[in-house]
């Protein structure tokens, strides 16, 4: 390939993440990391790089690129280096029946309401008695794909702390199970309702949708009353903020606070 033609494809692949940022074709990938189509085909077939059907065609997430590129060790291409700087790599959202269908495990999935019900999150349906899957979630290695790379971060923290989504808790650290009286493996899809405490509840609720939907005069702070195991209720003061990645997930501290419990 002639030099100049080589640099006009390079700058149209660059030009082309930048429109597209989430999805590109077999033959862009091949171009970007600079290998054939069949090796591109290869990662593919050998579940090594995922990628969804579009018609005929396989498309590929930019993000599920770079994550197989990282963790096996190559180069980056200096077309995915502004996507390399936004943080860890992961793979991207995909319906866990999906990252099932070529596994033993994907044998359950048609009968499970997330396949029947095409949940985007399906531990968020994991206490209700109808998920097909007999896996936990801690244990199951779509979650640790999948989820665990964005929200292992808060294990970071030495006080309570936990990811929320949609009134679910997608992630929790040994200090929030504990201030919750819960078991370290309960947490994961567990909802909200379980743990705060029915005077608390209604703010709570109200307060995530107008932040969610980006309500400047929503506080970031106030207290709360949760419940557990040994206390009916327990005063804590929680802080919450608005994640980017994943978008519309909440990351929440909380802290017990002096004189504000009643025993059981």
């Amino acid at each position: 390939m002639p030099i100049v033609l080589y640099i006009l494809l390079l700058k149209g692949m660059c030009h082309l993440i930048n429109e597209l940022r989430e999805t590109i074709s077999v033959t862009q990938a091949a171009a970007i990391c600079g290998v054939g189509r069949t090796t591109v085909g290869y990662w593919i077939r050998s579940k090594k790089l995922h990628a969804g059907r579009a018609g005929k065609k396989y498309m590929i997430p930019v993000q599920d690129l770079l994550f197989f590129l990282k963790s096996s060790g190559q180069k980056i291409p200096v077309q995915l280096e502004k996507e390399n700087l936004k943080g860890p790599a992961a793979r991207s959202f995909q319906y866990c029946w999906r990252y099932y269908q070529d596994n033993s495990h994907g044998q359950n999935c048609q009968r499970c309401i997330a396949f029947k019900n095409k949940l985007q999150v399906c531990f968020s349906a994991r206490n209700s008695g109808t998920l097909g899957c007999l896996r936990h979630c801690e244990t199951c290695s779509y979650y640790h794909d999948i989820y665990y790379p964005r929200l292992h971060f808060i294990h970071q923290f030495d006080i309570p702390a936990a990811v929320v989504k949609d009134l679910y808790f997608w992630a929790g650290n040994l200090e929030m199970t504990k201030l919750c009286g819960i078991d370290e493996k309960g947490l994961i899809g567990m909802g909200v309702e379980q743990i705060v405490h029915p005077r608390s509840l209604e703010c709570v609720i109200s307060g995530a949708k107008k932040k969610a939907l980006g309500d400047p005069g929503t506080p970031s702070e106030g207290s709360i009353y949760i419940k557990n195991n040994q206390i009916e209720q327990l005063k804590v003061k929680l802080s919450v903020f608005l994640l980017k990645e994943p978008r519309g997930v909440f990351l929440v501290f909380a802290e017990p606070e002096s004189n504000g419990q009643t025993r059981i």
